[in-house]
């Protein structure tokens, strides 16, 4: 990929990411989805990128790192899925939380995928700015 590929990338996802890490059973993942695709819908109207993963390896390459799994003590009936909210910029961001917060319908969204998440556990939020390097 070239650098100006790369630039053209970053600047598409902004300088701002929120991510969210959670357990989810995996009797739950249709549900899941079922809700996910109402969050992305949802953010994308508010100018929003939200991506989301699944865990697809527990195992740790090599001495000195440790998987994600491990560290939020995920189990085999267990999945570990990520969230990534990419915003243009930290007024963005701001616009876009006050939008959800006030939107009953993301409330709702909420509560549902709060009532699937593996029972005991909670959403592990991380906001993070871009470094340029």
């Amino acid at each position: 990929m070239s650098n100006a590929n790369v630039t053209e990338i970053e600047q598409r996802i902004g300088s701002e990411v929120s991510h969210f890490v959670y357990r989810v059973p995996k009797k739950n993942h249709d549900a899941m989805v079922v809700l996910n695709r109402q969050f992305v819908e949802t953010m994308r109207k508010y100018g929003a990128t939200h991506l989301i993963f699944q865990l697809n390896n527990t195992e740790a390459p090599m001495e000195g790192i440790t998987n994600i799994a491990k560290s939020i003590l995920a189990n085999q009936d267990d999945e570990v899925w990520m969230e990534l909210i990419f915003y243009r910029d930290r007024m963005h961001r701001d616009e876009v939380e006050t939008k959800m917060r006030n939107d009953e319908n993301m409330k709702r969204l909420f509560k549902q995928s709060a009532a699937l998440i593996t029972q005991g556990t909670s959403f592990i939020l991380g906001e993070f700015s871009r470094i340029s390097v």
